[in-house]
């Protein structure tokens, strides 16, 4: 492949960018595949590393191509569709999709219930179980789970819980407890450092922020949570059904 002239009239990485999707289009790079190293981009591009790195980073931020830090660039495949925000959980999702789910949990606490009493609707001065985990679909860390459980209504859930079993199964085997429903506020929040290394992304990458409060069978709020996942990858829709 011919290297770019400097005097071109477009912009070199733009080619760059170009030609990295005319390959893709082609299948010269399938989905998933991983394409080159920017060092063998540059030398099949003629072009220098920062023009490769450019035009990487902007097929990137348009959903192209997907970063896995200490693997490589690869072409992205199909956004993942959202039964992310269903009120089934997140392993009924996985066996939705077919696909096998597992999690990492990264941090346990009692923190105070202060701060979320009136969500929670539970007395101040109370603890909460925080929970942070890493969910995984396959291999590829899909979201962040930051969850908070108040121990006045669920006692002993720290306790209970175990690594890799299902919160949503606890509830429902542990308390007779039910999710039925939730609400939901979606905004958009970029990576910070700790969020781009669990999640395998760009610091500062876009990242979808999902904000809930799941209720019981009668109404009641059971816990709240924040969500993070990558906005590149995952379409989202919203299904309030419990099935």
């Amino acid at each position: 492949m011919p290297s770019l002239q400097r005097n071109s009239s477009q912009r070199l990485y733009a080619v760059v960018r170009q030609r990295i999707l005319e390959a893709i289009e082609q299948g010269v790079y399938p989905v998933d595949a991983q394409i080159p190293t920017e060092p063998e981009l540059c030398e099949l591009h003629g072009v220098s590393r920062i023009t490769v790195r450019k035009a990487i980073t902007d097929l990137v931020k348009s959903g192209v191509l997907t970063r896995l830090q200490g693997k490589g660039t690869f072409v992205q495949g199909r956004k993942v569709e959202n039964a992310l925000l269903t009120v089934s959980g997140f392993t009924d999702f996985g066996v939705a999709q077919g696909k096998n789910t597992r999690e990492e949990v990264i941090k346990q606490e009692l923190i105070p219930v202060d701060d979320y009493a009136q969500r929670l609707d539970v007395p101040e001065g109370g603890r909460l179980f925080k929970l942070v985990r890493v969910m995984y679909l396959e291999d590829e860390p899909l979201f962040i789970d930051y969850s908070y459980i108040p121990l006045a209504r669920y006692p002993e859930f720290d306790q209970r819980y175990q690594p890799g079993r299902s919160t949503y199964q606890l509830f429902d085997e542990g308390y007779e407890t039910h999710v039925r429903s939730d609400s939901k506020v979606i905004d958009i929040y970029t990576a910070t450092k700790a969020e781009a290394r669990w999640l395998g992304c760009e610091l500062g990458e876009p990242l979808f922020r999902i904000t809930k409060t799941a209720y019981d069978q009668d109404g009641r709020p059971v816990h709240c949570s924040e969500l993070y996942c990558r906005a590149n990858r995952v379409s989202l829709t919203i299904d309030n059904t419990h099935r």
